[in-house]
Order: C-alpha cells, then structure tokens, then sequence
C-alpha cells in the first residue's frame, strides 16, 4: 500500500511538471470516449448530443471528471434505452472509479480491456443484453466494491473469479443463465454486505460456507434448482436483513427453529418451495419482521396467535399450503399490515375483524377455503382497501352497505359463495371500481342502475345468481360504463335486450401484469384487463329482437343463447371482423343466416343450435377457413345438400348439422377433405343418402388417434381468470347429453336417422380414438366388419335398426372392452350371441328384434348342430282305447271355434272390426312389425294391381 501510494504521488508530480504530457492523457481520453460514442448504435433520447469534438468531455452528459486535473472518474448512462454494444477504449480511462450503463439495450460481449481499470469501485452492466461468460480478466480488479452484472443473458458457470476480488461489497449476478453450482470459495469475502445469484440455472447444494460471510446483510438465491435444504449455517447470519430463497423447486425440509437468530431479519421469503412442517414457534422472536412470504408450500398446521404480536409486520403471505383451523382474530391489530395473503389452505371460521385496523390494508386474498359467516362490517370502512379476493368459500349473508364506496378499492372478487341478499342501493360517483366479480352466489332482485355509471368498470361478472330485474330508472343514454367483459348469464333478468346500456371498450391492447400460475401480482397494480371484449347473457329470459347497437361495439365474443329472443340474425353480427365466438342458440331466431360473413374472417365457433331458422347454409362461411373450428347449426329447418366447401377446413373440431332437413349425398368428402383435427361429426337426422365415403378420410387424425391431443378442454381464454368453455348437445348412449367440458381427446361419429345404405366401411376401424359410433336408423346392409373390433376406445356402439346379416363378430366382443353401451337390435343378425367381456353385461334390448339371435341374454337357446332333429314319438300302442277327457276338451274347443270363426266367415261386417282391432293391438305392442307389415300389405297390394291391369291390358 505505501509503495502505491508513492507512485501515486510521483505520478502527480509529473504530471505538474509537465503539461503536455497531462494534456495528451487528457486528448486520449476525449478519443476514448468518442469511440464509446461511435459503439451506440441508437439513441432514442439523443443522451449523446453533446458529445462533440468541439467540446471539453468533462461537459458531456454522463461524465464526471475530477475538479483540478481534469481526468474521468466516473462515466454514468443510465436508463436512456440505448443500443450498439461496449467499446473497449474504455481502457483508456484510467482514473475511472464509477462505469455504469444500467438500463439500457447494450449487447455483445464485456470487454476484457476492462480489467486494465484499476481504480475502478464500481462496475454497474445490469439490464441489458450483454451475452457470452464472464471475462476471467476481471479478477485483476482487486478495489472493486460493487459488480452488478444482473439481468443481462450471460452464460456458462457461475464465475469463480469474481472470488478473487477480495474487497466486493456488492455482488449482483442475478437474472442471468449462469450454470453450475455455488461453490465453497462464495465463502470467503471478509466485507461483503449484498448478494445476489437467483434467476438463474445453478443448482447443487447449497454451500454451508455461505455462513462465513458475517457482515452479509442481504441473501438472494432464489429461482435457481438446488438439491436438499438450506444450510444451518445460513441461520447465523445475525447480520441478515433480507434473505429470499423462492422458487427453488427443490427446496425441502422443515424451516429449522434456528431462524429464531435472525433478530434483523426484516423480509423472508421462501415461497413456492417443497418446505414441511409447521411455522416454528422461534419465529415469535422475529420482531423486526415486516414481509414473511412463505406461500406455495406444504406447510400445515394452524396458522400461529404468535404472528399476531409481530409489531413491524406490513406483508404476510401464506397461501397455498395446508394450514387448518382458524384464523387469528387479533389479526392486523398491529395496525401496520397493508397485504394479507391465506389463499388456497384449509382454513375455517370466520374472518378477523382486525384485519384493516390501521387503515392500511391494501391487498386481502383469503379465497379457496372453508371460511363462513359474513364480510365483515369493518372491510367496509377500510379506505385504504385496493384489492378483494375472497372468493370459493362459503361466505354468507349480505355485502357491507359501504364496500362499493370506498375510495380506492379497484378489484373485488366474491365469486363462488353463498353470499344473498340485495345489491347496495348506492355507490360512489368517482369510484376507481375496474373488476367487480360476484358470479356464484345467491344475490337477487334487481340489478342497480348504479353498476352502470361506474366510470372505470371494465370486468363485470354476475352469473349464476338469482337477479331479476333491473331498475326502472336505467337510463342507456346516462351509462358511464364502458365494459371489456360482461357477463350476466344464468340469471332471472327479463326484459329486451335494447334496455341494457350495453356499452364497451374499442379492442386496443392494454397492459397488465401477471405471474405464474395466471394470478395477478399482488405487489403490483393490474393497469386494465386486456385486449379482449366480450358479452355473455346466456341463459336469462330476454326477449324481443337482437338490437343492432350491438354492432357498435367490436366484440372478440358474444353469447346471447338461451333465451327468448326472436326475430332475425343481425347482418351486421355476422360481418364483424374480429368476432371469434358467437352463441345464439336456443332461442327463437327465424329467417335465414344472412351471408355476409367478411373476408379475413376469424371466426373460431359458431353456435346457432335449437333455433328456426331456414334456408341455404351461407357459402360466405367458406372465408371462415384458417379459423373455424366449431360450427353448431343443429335443430333448425336448414334445407341445403352437404356444406362441401367446409371440407378444406383443417381447424374444425366439430360439426354439428343435426336435425335439419339437409339432403342428397355426401360424396364430396374426398381424397382432399382435410379434417385432422375433427373430433365430432354430427349429421344425425336430415335427409342424406347413398354411401358413406369412409375410405377417403385417412386425413381424419384426431378420430385415428394418430394426432397428438393434450388432455384439456376446448375452450378460448378471454382473460387470464376467465375462459369461454365451448359446450355442445350430443347424442350419447341413446341420451341427449350436455357436454359442458368438451374434452380435446373425445372423439364422435354419429349418422343415424338418414338413409344412407351399402356396407358399413370397414375403415372405421381405423378410428381408434373414436368414443361414439351411432349408425341406426339407416339402410345398411351386409354384414358387421370384423375391423370394428379395432376401436380399442369406443364406450358407445349403436348399430341399430338398419338391414345387417350374418353373426356378431367373435372380434367385436374381444377388441371393445371399454364398451359400456351397445345397441344392434332390429337388424338381421344370426346365430350366437359372444359370452364373453363386455357382452356378458348387456340386456336383451341390446338384440331384440334379431329373431334368429340365440343364447344369453335372449330366451331362445342355440341348437348345437352336431345334434340332428328330434325322433318322432313314439306311436300310441293301444289303438282301440279313447281318453274321453281328452275327448271332451277336444269337441269343447271345435264347438267354442267355429261359434267365434262362424260370423268371420259369413259377415263382412264383422271380419272389418275383428282386424281393427287385431292390428291396434300388434300397434300397440310392436309398433316396429307393425309397420314393417303395413308396408309389405301396400307393397303387394300395389303390385297386384299393377298386375291386374297388365293382365287386363293383355285381354283388351
């Protein structure tokens, strides 16, 4: 150290003693910093404007130079948002003790010239994009204090040069994708107060070395893949101020009762780890705490009185874990906790009533658990209140009178309670209200007119309650409102459409803020919901016309099924560009689908299902094919033949042309159809005929099982908390069934009730993901294909009336093994019924109406056919002898006979009421036969008169 300082000192003197070689260090300097200049490739905010040759650099801005000698000392750009990358003529600035270019976009590599800055303390990079590892030449320098490299894209190991800087203060290697572990040397700074490594890809153990750094002040290393639990040693760190270790996957253990030592310990957080046990009683001495985070663990146990008497605590959160029992009702009677996080335990009781007792309380997150009783009355003096979640649990009674009127509060979500009674008669003109969700519960009555003049409401959800009316002083024309998302469906609410005060945002992209797991942050504010914009009033009993005002908005979804709507189809509904999700069923909609759907378009589900509308499908649908994927038109009166321009569509999912009168063949489902994703056809009763084109569809994939289907359900995310889930009617196990979830992986073919004939494809078979196959109520004929036996998934088969020969497959028993539900009755099918699986299980319903079917479950048993015809019986011996019992029953029956027989013979009158009668009985009881020979008597009556008149033609 004298021997620097000595050269030091001499260096001055030089320096004094000649000018010109100072004013030449000083030019290098002014070249050096022109070229750092040069380095920038952009510089939005023109930070570099007074960097110019005619200026002294001690001006530019940024640079500070030392006050009589003139030389750089400390070279500071922080956030300016510029780009290029690090020139290495910073070398030159050999006085610097200060570099720092936080903030920006600066890429590249770090300059292995840097090392050549000896007097530099302060090295700052964070926040960029410099990429490549760590220079190994930084180590020569020995008086850095601070390094702070975090949030950059640096790779390789975790540096272990930054160990042979012996005077760091401030280590920051955060938010980078370093690899590796922490190893042992990380121990050995005698000064070190700041350390940072989380955000990055090191996993290993945790060294216990880690507990030699004595003046260490602050510990992040979360958000890394370590292996075992954290070091004892680290719990002696009675210097520790703030220690996070988040999101470590691998984390596990009980926290052990050592943390008691930490008495500066002000913040804790040891979230989203695999940690067990209970809260150690030895946290009661953590009295400077004031954020304890220990949520998304597997924690248990009642959640401790002790928490209660932390006098600095401002942040608790312990959600998702397993805590039972109650909550402490001295809760928030510090009077300093601003955020409050139980969410998603097992907790009972009721809540505190202290929670806001300061007046601070910001954010309370209490939803997903088994909490009862009412809100209380004093959240409804809370002005501090932002954000409410409270929802899934069984909360009842009535809101507090004044919870819609606070000042600040932005976010209340109640949904999924048992929560009655009636909306608050007012609330503030100037409320900040933007999310208001109260879906789930048992509110009623009506819907006050207060909820539309809220001037920031964006997301509104009231389904599922029990509302009725609205209130006779709505007035449209006053509505402040302008919603991205309403959701009123599964109500009571009558009226027309027309009186709501439906008015909403432009689509134009919002930002918010989300973490894992699409929650909001609870540390930040969510600025507004999204890009999407979106009605749904399903399921009330709205009736009247569809206004056309709802034209006016731009709608990514609008759901208006389940009402009494009438009239027709707006065109402008159908032309809207970005409408992705439009459900109009079951309602009473006539006339015909206009079509005028636009080019470009992105429409992904159609349902118009339950309604009377008629008419030809539009051709315009054809624009709709990069996009749909849904199209629902069933139980209309549409007469149109096959929709063949939807065949090209490779994103459609499901087709549902059920219950219209469509017509003719279906023989434009070629080699070119391209349906690899369709998991539903639905073409059940309309009018189609002739063969059904199976062969082509190798293209089928999602039915073949060769397409790679995740196990989730089909619907479209509207916001991060809200998703529209696609439902649709399906005819299943001889039940009209709801699929309110439709699963990516089920799979239906349904074609019953048409006429369409010849032999069942055997390339069904070939469809091995197929859930369902109903083929009843058609003309095909032939025998069962073997191949059927190869839909190894199918839990319905109904084959059913329609002109099959032969036996049941031995294969079709051994292959469907999932089979629960099987229908071939009213066919021709022969012989021996399989006893074996699943066949075993089914009833004789199953088969009725096959007459040469035999064995279990039928009454007629099989006749081995080894075993040739009975023997005639033996002949009575005894000739000459006379049974007169016999004799009497015998002569009782001819005389009892030809009294009833006789008037059928003789009277005309009498045959015509004894047949009425016969043939209301067999209608009666086989309805089927009945009809099969009524239309066999007209068949043959017709052609005996056709051959009457030929013969009489002849004769003439």
């Amino acid at each position: 150290m004298k021997m620097q300082f000595l050269l030091s000192l001499l260096l001055l003197c030089l320096l004094h003693v000649h000018p010109t070689l100072s004013g030449r260090y000083l030019l290098l300097e002014h070249k050096a910093l022109l070229s750092v200049k040069s380095s920038i490739t952009d510089d939005p905010q023109s930070a570099l404007s007074t960097w110019n040759a005619s200026t002294s650099h001690c001006n530019w801005e940024g640079i500070t130079c030392h006050p009589s000698r003139r030389r750089v000392t400390a070279l500071k750009l922080v956030h300016l948002q510029l780009s290029g990358t690090l020139s290495p003529d910073l070398a030159h600035l050999s006085f610097l003790s200060e570099l720092s270019f936080s903030l920006n976009q600066l890429s590249g590599a770090i300059p292995t010239e840097l090392s050549s800055l000896s007097a530099l303390r302060i090295l700052n990079l964070s926040n960029n994009e410099f990429n490549g590892s760590f220079p190994s030449q930084l180590s020569l320098l020995k008086n850095l204090q601070v390094l702070d490299l975090s949030h950059n894209r640096m790779t390789g190991d975790l540096p272990l040069a930054v160990t042979q800087m012996p005077d760091l203060r401030h280590l920051n290697l955060g938010g980078n994708d370093f690899s590796g572990r922490i190893t042992s040397q990380f121990g050995q700074w005698k000064f070190l107060e700041f350390l940072d490594v989380s955000s990055n890809s090191l996993g290993g153990p945790i060294p216990l070395e880690i507990g030699n750094l004595t003046n260490l002040r602050e510990l992040y290393i979360g958000y890394n893949m370590y292996e075992g639990g954290i070091p004892s040693e680290i719990w002696n760190l009675s210097e520790l101020v703030h220690f996070e270790a988040s999101n470590c996957i691998n984390l596990s253990g009980e926290i052990p009762p050592e943390i008691g030592n930490l008495v500066s310990l002000k913040s804790l957080d040891l979230s989203n780890n695999v940690f067990t046990g209970e809260i150690p009683a030895s946290f009661a001495e953590l009295k400077s705490m004031r954020l304890l985070q220990l949520s998304e663990n597997k924690l248990h146990g009642a959640i401790p009185e002790f928490i209660c008497d932390m006098p600095e605590l401002e942040e608790l959160q312990l959600g998702e874990n397993n805590f039972t029992g109650i909550i402490p009702q001295r809760l928030g009677k510090n009077g300093k906790l601003q955020l409050l996080d139980l969410s998603s335990n097992k907790l009972t009781g009721t809540l505190p009533p202290y929670m806001c007792f300061g007046n601070r309380l910001e954010t309370l997150n209490t939803e997903e658990n088994l909490l009862v009783g009412p809100i209380p009355d004093s959240l409804g003096r809370c002005e501090s209140l932002f954000k409410i979640r409270m929802g899934h649990n069984l909360l009842n009674g009535s809101m507090p009178g004044d919870l819609f009127g606070l000042p600040n509060l932005s976010i209340v979500r109640l949904q999924n309670n048992c929560l009655n009674g009636k909306f608050p008669i007012s609330s503030r003109n100037d409320s900040k209200l933007i999310w208001l969700d109260i879906s789930d519960n048992k509110i009623h009555g009506e819907l006050p007119s207060w909820i539309w003049r809220l001037p920031h409401l964006q997301f509104l959800n009231l389904s599922h309650n029990c509302l009725e009316t609205l209130d006779v002083n709505l007035n449209s024309q006053t509505s402040q409102t302008r919603f991205n998302i309403l959701d009123l469906h599964s109500n009571q609410l009558r009226g027309q459409l027309s009186t709501l005060p439906l008015h909403f945002r432009p689509i134009i992209k919002y930002s918010f803020t989300i973490v894992s797991r699409n929650k909001f942050d609870d540390t930040t504010t969510p600025l507004v919901l999204g890009t999407m914009t979106a009605v749904f009033l399903s399921r009330n009993k709205f009736d009247g016309n569809i206004p056309t005002s709802l034209c006016n908005a731009t709608f990514y979804a609008i759901d208006l099924s389940h009402n009494r709507l009438n009239g027709t189809i707006p065109q402008c509904l159908i032309e809207m560009r970005l409408l992705q999700v439009m459900d109009l069923g079951g309602n009473n909609l006539t006339g015909v689908i206009p079509d005028s759907f636009p080019d470009y378009c992105r429409l992904q589900s159609l349902f118009l299902n339950g309604n009377q509308l008629e008419g030809e499908l539009p051709k315009s649908m054809a624009k709709c094919n990069k996009t749909l994927e849904v199209l629902d038109i069933g139980n209309n009166r549409i007469q149109d033949t096959f929709p063949c321009y939807l065949k090209n569509i490779d994103t459609l999912r499901v087709l549902i042309l059920r219950s219209n009168e469509f017509y003719g063949s279906i023989n434009c489902l070629d080699a070119y159809t391209t349906w690899s994703n369709l998991q539903i056809l639905d073409l059940a009763s309309n009018h189609f005929v002739g063969k059904f084109p199976i062969r082509y569809f190798s293209s089928w994939k999602a039915m073949m099982g060769t397409e790679n289907s995740e196990f989730e359900h089909l619907r479209y995310d509207i916001t991060p908390d809200l998703a529209y889930q696609i439902m649709v009617t399906v005819t299943l196990k001889d039940l009209v069934l709801l699929l309110e979830k439709v699963l990516t992986i089920f799979t239906s073919l349904d074609l019953s009730c048409n006429s369409l004939d010849g032999h069942i494809p055997a390339e069904i078979g070939e469809f091995k993901a197929l859930y369902a196959l109903n083929l009843s109520h058609n003309c095909f004929s032939g025998q069962i294909p073997q191949a059927l036996g190869k839909l190894t998934s199918l839990e319905s088969l109904d084959l059913s009336s329609n002109k099959l020969i032969g036996e049941i497959p031995l294969q079709l028993a051994d292959g469907l093994i999932f089979l629960s539900y099987l229908n071939l009755s009213f066919n021709q099918l022969v012989g021996k019924i399989p006893q074996i699986k699943q066949f075993t299980t089914f009833t004789e319903s199953s088969f009725e109406g096959n007459i040469r079917l035999c064995d279990f479950p039928m009454k007629e048993k099989c006749i081995p056919e080894e075993l040739g015809p009975s023997p005639p019986p033996a002949k009575e011996s005894h000739w000459n002898s006379i049974d007169w019992d016999f004799l009497s029953v015998e002569l009782g029956f001819v005389f009892g006979f030809g009294i009833f027989i006789g008037p059928l013979i003789f009277s005309k009158r009498w045959r015509k009421r004894y047949y009425k009668h016969v043939d209301d009985i067999v209608f009666k009881m086989f309805p089927r036969t009945y009809i099969r020979i009524e239309n066999h008597r007209r068949r043959a009556h017709r052609n005996q008169g056709r051959q009457g008149r030929r013969n009489q033609g002849r004769r003439d």
